[in-house]
């Protein structure tokens, strides 16, 4: 590192749970079977606090483009979205988001 460099923690501040220790591994591992049955974590079923969690990848700014399709306001959307992304891709954000 570069004298005068910043730390990381000089110019982030984690959150609050993030601080307490609060979080574990498995809270950032999205179950979308839980998202339907109400049991996952508050991070994943209330909407404000997902969006404001989740970084806006690709696949989920393509959402945007889903939604105008399914209100008919783009017809020149294409109608078959592929999300092809690895592992850690964002494939189960994405279906939890819509």
């Amino acid at each position: 590192m570069e004298a005068g460099l910043p730390s990381l923690f000089q110019v982030c501040t984690p959150r609050a749970d993030v601080r307490q220790g609060q979080i574990v591994d498995s809270d950032f591992a999205a179950d979308l079977a839980q998202v339907i049955r109400g049991q996952a974590p508050p991070a994943y079923q209330d909407p404000q606090q997902f969006f404001a969690h989740t970084h806006p990848t690709r696949g989920l700014r393509l959402l945007t483009s889903v939604c105008q399709r399914l209100q008919g306001s783009h017809e020149q959307v294409g109608a078959i979205f592929r999300l092809d992304t690895s592992y850690g891709g964002g494939k189960t954000h994405a279906l939890i988001a819509l």
